[in-house]
């Protein structure tokens, strides 16, 4: 696995980490979790450095930037959230979502679709100027459907909105990499990702512990008030 770190206003690549390759920084551990329900993906690593390149892996690693993530057939799209320094053990400890977070601060306002239309037509016409672009659509275009909003919501909410409207389709975000630039960012449509093995696990029998995080990076940084 890699992770390309990339400047937030540019797209750049300021530089890398892997599980495997000589040089470079290490990536100790890390963490993938999908909640499909709300469509959000987030990831989190611990990366190791040393005195000489700290200060290069902090400004990689610096929160609002860009995380690439490249594994297998994998090409994830993230925006740094939080980031820690441990000067101790000589590590980053990294939190990013995936790039819906991007999004989160272009409002969709409310609509009501004059005829029937195709999912492209409606997901399209949230991410105009946004620098994305439809990647895989697995919902066919002979599937169209009217649909409507009678509010004002976040262009992530509307995309997830439009993708269950089609029939419970599901919203993923990638990238394409050049060297080392970002040529695209991908919305992709998916018809299922994952499934409900229908498992239970329990405290002290199949899993040893459970550890809860608290975050407020949900928080609201930007109000837009009307009438």
């Amino acid at each position: 696995m890699i992770l390309y770190f990339a400047n937030r206003q540019t797209l750049e690549i300021a530089g890398h980490a892997s599980t495997a390759l000589r040089n470079g920084f290490t990536i100790i551990e890390d963490e993938k979790v999908e909640d499909i329900e709300t469509g959000v993906v987030s990831f989190e690593a611990r990366i190791s450095f040393d005195k000489k390149n700290r200060l290069e892996l902090e400004n990689m690693a610096e929160v609002g930037n860009y995380l690439l993530r490249s594994s297998r057939e994998e090409s994830e799209f993230y925006t740094i959230v939080e980031s820690e320094v441990d000067t101790k053990n000589y590590e980053v400890w990294i939190y990013a979502e995936d790039a819906g977070l991007d999004l989160i601060n272009e409002i969709a306002a409310e609509y009501e679709a004059t005829s029937s239309q195709n999912i492209e037509y409606y997901i399209n016409k949230w991410i105009v100027d946004s620098g994305f672009e439809i990647g895989l659509n697995e919902c066919p275009d002979s599937t169209t459907r009217k649909l409507s909003w009678d509010g004002e919501s976040t262009v992530t909410e509307r995309l997830a909105s439009i993708a269950t409207q089609f029939g419970d389709y599901e919203i993923s975000y990638s990238f394409a990499v050049d060297g080392l630039e970002v040529t695209n960012r991908y919305v992709n449509i998916h018809k299922k990702r994952g499934k409900d093995m229908g498992e239970q696990l329990r405290i002290n029998k199949e899993i040893d512990r459970i550890i809860t995080k608290k975050s407020i990076t949900n928080l609201a940084t930007a109000l837009k008030c009307t009438g």
